[in-house]
């Protein structure tokens, strides 16, 4: 019986199906509803809120090549899907990358971002 190990994040293109793979570190997802308190008359507050949920997950992808760095540069504002080996899967958007170089090894990189959950249909 063959035993596959997994151990990493990957980003997928959603148009094309382009993967990128690399370890991570520093994941945290922020689930939340669009909403605020009002104030009625004699006081009373009632919390009004909108239709669905806000889904952001926060990540640093670790050792990444220079080919992988440029290649997300390239998915900024596109729509990709993460997945984790913890079965964690989310459509969205990344908006901006952290690059931050390692001083010994030229082409590895930390990548930090913030992926921003879309609304999508999966299947026909």
């Amino acid at each position: 019986m063959a035993v596959i190990n997994l151990d990493r994040v990957w980003i997928n293109l959603m148009s094309t199906g382009e993967a990128v793979a690399a370890f991570s570190a520093d994941r945290a997802r922020r689930v939340s509803v669009q909403g605020e308190n009002r104030t009625y008359g004699g006081g009373r507050r009632r919390a009004i809120t909108q239709e669905g949920h806000t889904d952001v997950i926060t990540f640093t992808l670790r050792r990444v090549t220079t080919a992988q760095r440029d290649q997300l540069r390239d998915w900024l504002g596109r729509d990709v899907m993460y997945r984790d080996y913890r079965g964690q899967r989310i459509v969205g958007t990344l908006f901006d990358l952290d690059i931050r170089e390692y001083k010994a090894e030229r082409d590895l990189y930390d990548l930090a971002t913030t992926l921003n959950g879309v609304t999508w249909v999966e299947g026909a």
